[in-house]
C-alpha cells in the first residue's frame, strides 16, 4: 500500500471552488471551548509532523509547493496555513529544494501568494507574519522575476529610495505660514468661512491646545491684513479683511474662551499674538507722529480689535492700554453690543432705523455681524413694513447693499 504524502493530503482537502472558504475557526464557541474546523485541525497535525522531520527530501518539499499555492489562493488569511508554511520553510532542506533551477516559475507564484498571506496575517498575528516575512527574504522567495525588476529599476536613484525609507515620520508642527495659508484661502475672493468646518479643522490640527490656537489664529488674521496692504489690494478687499479681524474674529474666539485654563488667559493669548504682528503694518498711535517712523492705513486695526474683544467680553476694557502699549484713542460703542433679534424688532417698529444700521455696517466696532444678519432678515420681509412713506426707495437701498450684506453675514456672523 502506498503512503499518502503531505502534497496528496493538501490536494484532497481542497473543496470545490463553488464551496465557501473555510477559516481557522468556523464553529461558534461552545461550552467555553473554541473548536477549530476539521481542515484546520489536519493542517495543525501536519505542521507538528513536519516539525519532527517528515519532509526528508528535496522532492518532498518541491511537490508540496503547488498544493500550497492553491491553498493560499483560496484561503489567503488562514493562520493554520501560515504555521504549516512556516514549518515547511524552516526545514533544513527548504533552501536547496526551493532554490533549484527547475523551481523558478513555481517559486515566483509561491512568492506572490506568500506576500498576500503575510499581508493578511499582519492584521491578526503579527508574530507569525514577521516570521514568514523573514523566511521569505532569507530564501529570496520574491513575487517578481529578477530580470523584470532590473528593467523597472533602470534609471531609478536607489540611493534616494533607500534614504526615503529610512526617514522617520516626525510629529506635525503647527507653523505660522500654515494657518495663514488656510485662513487666507477661506477669505480670498468670495469668502467662505463656515464656523463648524473651521472649528473641526482647528480641533484636529491643535488637538485641544486652545491657548496656542487662539494666539496663532489672531496672528494669522493680522498677517493676512498686512499682506493685503503690501500687495496693494483693493480698498474693498482690505475693508473686508479688516472687518473680519474686528467684527468676526472676537466672536469666533468666544468658542474657545471657556477652554483656556489657568495660568493662561485669553488676554495672555491675545498679547502673545500682538507682540508678533508686523510693527510696520500696524504702528502704534505715537509712532504716527514720529518724523522717522512710518504711517499706515492700518494703524487703528490693533486698537479696534482690542475694543471689539472687550465688547464681546473676551478681555476687560482696563487691559487694553497694557496690550496696546499706548493710550487708546477710542472707547466702547455707546450703544453696547448688538443682538440681531433686537435690531430686527427696532427696524420693524421704526423703518428709519434701517438706513441708520446700513450706515453703521462699515463701522469697526464689533457689531457688523449682527447688523448684517438683521438687515438680511428685514430685507426678506420688506413687504411687511407699511408705515414707511417711501418703501420703494428703502427696498432699492437694500438691493444695492444685498451682495455686501450676504458676504458680511456669511463671514462676520
Amino acid at each position: 500500500m502506498k503512503l499518502c504524502s503531505v502534497a496528496d493530503v493538501l490536494a484532497s482537502l481542497l473543496p470545490p471552488t463553488s464551496e465557501d472558504s473555510i477559516s481557522d475557526q468556523t464553529l461558534p464557541e461552545m461550552e467555553g471551548i473554541l473548536r477549530p474546523s476539521i481542515e484546520a485541525s489536519i493542517l495543525q497535525m501536519m505542521t507538528l509532523e513536519i516539525g519532527e522531520g517528515l519532509l526528508n527530501s528535496n522532492q518532498a518539499i518541491q511537490v508540496i509547493l503547488k498544493p500550497l499555492i492553491a491553498w493560499m489562493t483560496r484561503y489567503p488569511s488562514s493562520r493554520a496555513l501560515g504555521f504549516l508554511i512556516y514549518a515547511i520553510l524552516s526545514s533544513p532542506l527548504a533552501h536547496t529544494a526551493i532554490g533549484h533551477s527547475s523551481m523558478k516559475a513555481i517559486k515566483v507564484s509561491f512568492g506572490r501568494c506568500l506576500s498576500i498571506l503575510i499581508a493578511q496575517l499582519s492584521q491578526t498575528d503579527m508574530q507569525l507574519a514577521t516570521g514568514l516575512d523573514f523566511l521569505q527574504k532569507q530564501y529570496d522567495i520574491r513575487d517578481d522575476v529578477p530580470g523584470q525588476t532590473l528593467e523597472l529599476l533602470d534609471g531609478v536613484n536607489l540611493g534616494a529610495l533607500s534614504f526615503r525609507e529610512n526617514v522617520m515620520d516626525n510629529t506635525p508642527v503647527n507653523t505660522r505660514a500654515g494657518l495663514y495659508v488656510y485662513l487666507n484661502a477661506l477669505l480670498y475672493g468670495r469668502p467662505l468661512f463656515e464656523d463648524l468646518l473651521v472649528i473641526d479643522y482647528l480641533n484636529a490640527k491643535y488637538k485641544g491646545d486652545c491657548a496656542t490656537l487662539m494666539t496663532d489664529l489672531t496672528l494669522a488674521a493680522f498677517d493676512i491684513l498686512a499682506n493685503a496692504m503690501y500687495r496693494t489690494e483693493s480698498t474693498e478687499s482690505i475693508t473686508l479683511l479688516r472687518s473680519f479681524l474686528v467684527n468676526k474674529l472676537p466672536v469666533f474666539l468666544n468658542n474657545y474662551a471657556a477652554m483656556i485654563f489657568e495660568p493662561g488667559t485669553v488676554e495672555c493669548c491675545i498679547g502673545l499674538a500682538l507682540v508678533r504682528v508686523d510693527p510696520a503694518a500696524f504702528p502704534s498711535f505715537s509712532q504716527m507722529f514720529d518724523p522717522l517712523g512710518t504711517s499706515s492705513m492700518l494703524s487703528d486695526a490693533r486698537q479696534e480689535f482690542l475694543f471689539a474683544c472687550a465688547l464681546h467680553q473676551l478681555i476687560p476694557e482696563a487691559s487694553i492700554e497694557n496690550l496696546l502699549g499706548d493710550i487708546p484713542m477710542q472707547s466702547l460703542p455707546a450703544s453696547g453690543r448688538y443682538v440681531k433679534n433686537d435690531l430686527v424688532a427696532q427696524c420693524s417698529a421704526n423703518p428709519t432705523k434701517i438706513e441708520e444700521f446700513i450706515g453703521e455696517l462699515e463701522n469697526m466696532e464689533g457689531n457688523a455681524g449682527e447688523i448684517a444678519a438683521a438687515l438680511l432678515e428685514v430685507s426678506s420681509n420688506i413687504s411687511t413694513i407699511t408705515r414707511y412713506r417711501d418703501r420703494g426707495a428703502l427696498s432699492w437701498k437694500l438691493i444695492l447693499f444685498l451682495e455686501a450684506l450676504c458676504i458680511c453675514a456669511h463671514v462676520l456672523r
